[in-house]
């Protein structure tokens, strides 16, 4: 597996959630509208913001994970049974920590 290419990718993915991760944050701060119906559809898209956040955060640890496994030379190692998760398995879910089998 070429290393180099998934740490890429995955700081591409990282820089990525960290833009989107802004971008939610930035619609929570914002004003809402005087009109109390109006108020009513904001904060029921504010609570769908707050669920996306909470996905995105985790999503940013679990890649932060992947690069410090990279840095630490055990990116391909499943920290469930130490067998090498595949090649196949990393670039279909680049920040897994797992094998498919241990996944099951």
């Amino acid at each position: 597996m070429d290393i180099k290419a998934a740490e890429t990718q995955l700081r591409d993915m990282l820089a990525e959630e960290v833009k989107r991760l802004e971008a939610i944050e930035q619609r929570l701060r914002g004003a809402h509208s005087a009109s109390f119906g109006e108020q009513a559809l904001e904060r029921e898209g504010d609570e769908v913001d707050e669920r996306m956040e909470e996905t995105v955060i985790r999503e940013i640890e679990m890649i932060k994970a992947a690069l410090e496994r990279i840095e630490a030379g055990n990116y391909e190692v499943c920290s469930s049974c130490g067998g090498e998760i595949s090649e196949a398995r990393l670039e279909a879910l680049p920040y897994t920590t797992v094998c498919i089998d241990c996944a099951k």
